[in-house]
């Protein structure tokens, strides 16, 4: 930070200090003790105690955009460069690999999670510039148990939680495993229990990472620790933020990682998140339309870890655990036929809850159960369960009736897990068998799995829940089963790479892309780099089929926005739909937001028109349409950045029900830069039925270049009792 600078943030931070005084009768000087941050760089505020009247009344002062409570908030490889087009089959740089042109040389990501562990091999310094990047302005909270490196060049930590040498040390494993996906260095033979041995790097191999701890624990990052994380890697000069928490704040003129993120934009910053993970039924996170939002899905790897009955037939399972069984078959045993006592509950018997198994019936058997009871951490419930009554190991049926969602559980014992089908398979063996037995084979790795990707079943989904209008999540990308760094603080034994699932390790992947796409084209927009990787994204899997959920369902634009990301055809997309901070003003009063509010999120006055368009008519990569009774246009503009003179031709795949035309069917661009705008417009059909979204897709083509965009519509036009006329609601 220079001089003007600091000037500049010690006058912001005296400031703040005397309009705390003005509403709390002490001194400047005692209520600088009460403020927890000020916020001095792209933020003008502060964070501080005070009492529910103090905030009252600074709320009524004059210049006082916003007070708001302090919340919290959570956190939410070896394979998945070669699964994204990296690398090639052998692990060497593929061919027409975006790491032939730029590995993110000079480039910084800014990782707001949990800290990181400096001593992995994923944060080594070696063969980079001794220099650091001109542009970095951030320091390093560095101390006789942390420091900093050529690679981790900044690192910053917020608030103490009763630590009592507090640095930015990572604890829970988290904040390691997402930067070291982003930006980790070569390493070579990492693998966790032996799987997946391999080379782990990082998408942008070459950047530099800085790390601002905003979280202590997965459950516990505060709202001011995190503003203030945004604030320092603005001001920082971070060329990309990744942001793996979980932000359940609504409303964006409230939510501070919406306000960090405007801000960070604003400054060209690319700021990525995660679209965060839950039970089925859960909904994406993250959704302003200037973050883009990440939902996770698999790669070709696979960890089965396979049953073998007594009758020969083999059944898939997955597990990541360290056993050997050999080839030795033991009795195979149904928790719900040996339930503890009369009174035993039937679903705690099926899900092998400990004590209701009878353990003279349980000892040196496989034992197979249902899914287990709703805990904390079901497999360790059941898993030690298991051990206390001598059963040799276990196998967990899905606990989605008719689904074959699997994912990779961690268990301290023979066990594995089936999909439906094996599990009714299963079932059906142990009660036609006189004698049924079976093993439970080691885990192994196995690549070139069909199909891939699968969207992972934790991937939380659409519709956006703050403006339906603007589709969420945006793209996806692996997030599933990723072998990568971690915190030997975290575990024990320690362990120094770990696998992990969730949106949190999808997200530096597209971080990582979206390095190296501004270090290829540092004059395009925080917009203009997120519209290349959306719109160059691919919706079929490895079959050539439609991409399926975690169900073996056919996943929608709900579940992976645009699609799975596609780096080399995201390094050149042709063209881009671009946007700026007064498309986003418009944005936010199209959606109904007050100037205030809108205030809120910009940090300056702000005025809204009396008319007011919609949210979809932002210039957006994706297209979303609600509420359609009858009629509606979509404006879009989309920007050349190719280098040659072409002209591009429509094709439009309308949703079931909806036609689709376009006031144009091609458009010629002479130069690099130029802009064309065209409209698309919606009209539902006489014989659409109500309220179901529906989905579609249109795309502009030249000789080379496709670019996509998915568009999902909700109509509520409905049939009306009567003489069967159609009536429209409007």
């Amino acid at each position: 930070m220079g001089a003007a600078d600091q000037h500049h943030s010690h006058l912001l931070s005296s400031r703040h200090a005397q309009m705390l005084a003005s509403v709390s009768n002490r001194s400047v000087e005692s209520a600088m003790e009460t403020i927890v941050h000020s916020y001095t760089q792209a933020i003008n505020g502060f964070a501080a105690e005070m009492l529910p009247s103090q905030a009252f009344m600074l709320q009524q002062m004059p210049g006082v955009v916003s007070v708001f409570e302090d919340y919290t908030m959570s956190l939410q490889t070896t394979r998945s460069m070669n699964f994204i087009g990296l690398e090639d089959a052998s692990g060497n740089t593929a061919a027409n690999s975006l790491w032939k042109k730029t590995k993110g040389e000079n480039m910084i990501i800014g990782v707001l999670d949990s800290g990181v562990w400096p001593e992995s091999a994923s944060f080594s310094d070696a063969g980079l510039p001794a220099s650091l990047p001109a542009k970095w302005r951030g320091s390093c909270a560095s101390s006789a148990s942390f420091q900093c490196n050529r690679k981790v060049i900044g690192a910053r930590y917020y608030g103490k939680s009763g630590i009592a040498d507090p640095t930015p040390r990572d604890t829970t494993g988290h904040g390691s495993h997402v930067s070291s996906i982003a930006a980790g260095a070569p390493v070579a033979g990492v693998n966790e229990l032996g799987l997946a041995r391999g080379i782990a790097k990082g998408v942008a191999p070459q950047a530099r990472i800085a790390v601002y701890k905003i979280c202590w624990t997965e459950r516990t990052c505060s709202a001011a620790n995190v503003l203030k994380g945004w604030d320092d890697a603005i001001g920082d000069g971070v060329d990309v933020i990744n942001f793996s928490v979980g932000n359940r704040k609504g409303s964006y003129w409230s939510d501070v990682a919406s306000i960090g993120g405007f801000h960070a934009t604003q400054r060209g910053i690319v700021v990525v998140a995660a679209a965060m993970n839950g039970d089925a039924g859960c909904v994406v996170q993250n959704t302003a339309p200037w973050v883009m939002t990440v939902a996770a899905s698999t790669t070709d790897r696979r960890l089965p870890c396979n049953v073998v009955l007594g009758d020969g037939s083999v059944y898939q399972g997955s597990s990541l655990a360290n056993f050997d069984l050999g080839n030795t078959f033991y009795p195979l045993v149904y928790g719900g036929d040996i339930p503890a006592k009369p009174t035993t509950s039937p679903a705690s018997a099926a899900g092998c809850s400990p004590g209701a198994l009878d353990p003279a019936k349980a000892r040196g058997k496989i034992i197979f159960c249902g899914a287990p009871e709703p805990s904390s951490d079901p497999i360790k419930y059941v898993t030690d369960g298991m051990k206390a009554i001598g059963a040799i190991g276990f196998i967990v049926g899905n606990n989605a009736v008719g689904k074959e969602r699997l994912l990779s559980l961690r268990f301290t014992m023979p066990a594995t897990q089936v999909g439906n089908k094996a599990a009714n398979s299963i079932s059906s063996y142990i009660k036609s068998s006189m004698n049924p037995t079976a093993t439970i084979k080691t885990p192994t790795t196995v690549l070139n799995q069909k199909p891939s990707p699968m969207m992972g079943i934790f991937s939380c989904k659409g519709p956006n829940p703050e403006v339906p209008d603007i589709l969420k999540p945006d793209i996806t990308a692996p997030g599933v089963d990723i072998l990568a760094a971690w915190s030997e603080a975290a575990d024990k034994p320690p362990l120094k790479y770990k696998f992990d699932s969730g949106t949190s390790m999808a997200s530096p992947h597209v971080a990582g892309l979206s390095t190296l796409l501004k270090s290829m084209y540092p004059g395009w927009s925080a917009a203009a780099i997120k519209s290349a990787i959306m719109t160059t994204a691919y919706t079929q899997d490895s079959t050539g089929k439609p991409i399926l959920d975690g169900d073996y369902d056919i996943a929608t634009p709900f579940n992976y926005g645009s699609g799975h990301i596609n780096p080399v055809a995201a390094a050149d997309p042709g063209l881009v739909y671009d946007a700026g901070e007064q498309d986003y003003v418009s944005f936010l009063c199209n959606i109904g937001l007050s100037a205030k509010q809108v205030e809120l999120i910009t940090g300056k006055p702000e005025t809204c028109p009396s008319v007011r368009g919609r949210g979809n008519n932002l210039n957006y990569p994706s297209v979303t349409v609600t509420n359609l009774a009858r009629e509606a246009t979509v404006t879009r503009t989309l920007t050349s950045v190719s280098d040659s003179p072409s002209t591009y031709r429509i094709g439009i795949t309308p949703p079931s029900g909806i036609s689709v035309t376009a006031n144009a069917t091609s458009l010629t661009f002479s130069k690099k830069g130029e802009q064309k705008t065209f409209t698309l417009n919606f009209v539902v059909n006489y014989d659409f039925l109500p309220r179901q979204y529906v989905y579609g897709e249109y795309v502009w083509y030249d000789n080379t270049h496709t670019v996509r965009s998915p568009i999902v519509v909700n109509a509520v036009s409905r049939l009306a009792s009567g003489e069967g006329n159609l009536v429209y609601e409007v």
